[in-house]
């Protein structure tokens, strides 16, 4: 995502250069853990010298360390996301909550909120021996289409919101079944409302299934999911519904209780 293109253009109080330096440090994801400027420049789509002064300022802040010109974040950039999750009760209720429920169940359980057209990871707690997925940890992102996450969240939007949403994935999908997609895809969500979770298999990863309950906060608001991933086959749903759903639904409901 590059954060400078997203502002408001004609906003006065809108800082530019700020967004710009956000794009930099947001550069850094994946496995792009180490950058030179001219690969910075790339992924921001931003002159080289621009970048140079931003990397430079971001260097003397003490978020950026470099060794023999290529660039990586420092631990400073946690502090960045330290005052979301302290308010949000991340630490203190979240991943108890998680931790508790991954116990009982057996598997590894996670908390997701939607970041624009992706759900990201929060919180995570991890179940030893268990199948897991290297992309499901604190930070990590997926898109809301094909994931039992993202549904989840996506279902429970507000209609505008939602269809916002769909809008722009289907002006970033270059296929012949664009409309087609769009409208199983809203079936989907609206089967999802009915039945309060989302369940999908081998959808965004092969021979991976994933089951998803909505956690809603004050006024019934819609502020994330909780997730679990196993092997396609593992379970049917209607084992899930016997011994997996009801003890999701509690962990959600506990975990809205604090948004």
């Amino acid at each position: 995502m590059i954060l400078h293109e997203l502002l408001g253009k004609d906003d006065k109080e809108v800082s530019s250069t700020f967004g710009k330096g956000l794009s930099v440090i947001v550069a850094f994801e994946g496995r792009n853990r180490e950058l030179t400027i001219t690969e910075i420049a790339d992924k921001v789509q931003l002159n080289r010298a621009v970048v140079r002064r931003l990397v430079r300022t971001l260097e003397q802040l003490g978020f950026v360390s470099h060794d023999r010109g290529r660039y990586q974040l420092t631990p400073r950039v946690l502090r960045l996301s330290r005052g979301f999750l302290e308010t949000r009760s991340i630490p203190q209720v979240v991943q108890p909550v998680l931790r508790r429920v991954s116990h009982d169940i057996g598997e590894s359980v996670s908390f997701a909120m939607i970041d624009g057209d992706e759900a990201v990871y929060v919180a995570h707690a991890f179940m030893p021996n268990r199948f897991t997925l290297n992309m499901v940890t604190v930070g990590s992102r997926v898109p809301v289409a094909p994931t039992a996450v993202g549904r989840a969240i996506l279902a429970f939007l507000d209609e505008d919101e939602r269809e916002a949403i769909l809008e722009r994935l289907s002006l970033s999908t270059h296929t012949a079944n664009i409309l087609v997609g769009r409208k199983e895809l809203s079936a989907v969500l609206g089967t999802i409302r009915q039945c309060g979770y989302s369940l999908s298999s081998s959808e965004y990863v092969e021979g991976v299934s994933s089951l998803a309950l909505p956690v809603f906060g004050r006024g019934d608001r819609i502020v994330g999911a909780v997730s679990i991933v196993f092997p396609q086959g593992q379970y049917d749903e209607k084992e899930l519904q016997n011994s997996v759903i009801g003890q999701l639904q509690r962990s959600a409901e506990e975990i809205g209780a604090v948004f």
